[in-house]
């Protein structure tokens, strides 16, 4: 009795054409889906991103004094003090990543420069929170070195400020970017006044305080900040667009 050996064998072309067809149909119906996921957990890796930078700001200001400073030796005029904070991401441009119709430039006579500040006006009235959070380039003083300074004694005695000093590092590095390739930036101005600013009680001045929240804010999706940098004509904080915005602090006021 002969044996028959069956030979195994290939698909056909109308059975990969209708694999391939309903493979294509899964991914059409798929592809949303698995795209909103991977947006939602951008979301929130933003989400808990600001939170910790957050807290960190608070931490910073309750070591050191609310004034961040660019020279620890020198005092919180307006040239020394950190007007912006701003984590690692691709540089910002005015033109290209701020929608100037939405967040326009921040103007007030008790702030360094050109009397105005924005999103990307980190690397000119600002600094990195590596540097701040991380490095201590500013070299604030350690907690028992920082207080009041004896000219007659010759060193520095308890004081005020006696148990100030920086902590850190506070965060692990790195900071930022964002999911999206993003700084977070936050308008670290105000936190404090400057002691060389105007004199009054009105808002930024020596006797006053800023009526403004502190704020960590990311670009979103589509990479441009739309939030305005000072805030609405309320000057509460106003979330526009797709941006992230966590607040920090309330006015100081």
């Amino acid at each position: 009795m002969r044996r028959r050996v069956f030979q195994p064998h290939g698909l056909s072309l109308v059975e990969t054409t209708i694999i391939l067809l309903v493979l294509m149909v899964l991914t059409g119906v798929l592809a949303p889906s698995i795209n909103d996921f991977v947006n939602d957990a951008k979301d929130v890796k933003v989400k808990e991103d600001c939170e910790a930078i957050g807290a960190t700001v608070m931490r910073l200001a309750r070591d050191v004094g609310p004034c961040l400073r660019n020279i620890t030796a020198d005092p919180c005029i307006k040239i020394n003090r950190v007007d912006v904070l701003y984590s690692d991401g691709d540089s910002i441009s005015f033109a290209d990543d701020i929608d100037s119709s939405t967040a326009p430039d921040f103007s007030h006579p008790d702030i360094d420069g050109a009397g105005f500040l924005n999103w990307d006006m980190g690397p000119v009235s600002g600094d990195t929170m590596e540097s701040q959070f991380l490095q201590n380039l500013p070299t604030y003083g350690t907690p028992g070195t920082v207080g009041n300074h004896n000219p007659l004694a010759g060193f520095r005695v308890p004081g005020p400020a006696f148990f100030l000093g920086w902590r850190g590092a506070y965060l692990e590095p790195h900071v930022g970017p964002d999911p999206h390739g993003n700084p977070y930036v936050v308008n670290s101005v105000f936190l404090s006044v400057a002691t060389d600013a105007t004199a009054g009680s009105g808002e930024g001045q020596r006797s006053g305080g800023w009526d403004r929240d502190v704020i960590c804010v990311s670009a979103g999706r589509n990479r441009r900040f739309e939030t305005p940098f000072g805030g609405n004509s309320t000057k509460g904080t106003a979330r526009t667009g797709d941006d992230f915005v966590y607040v920090i602090s309330g006015d100081t006021r």
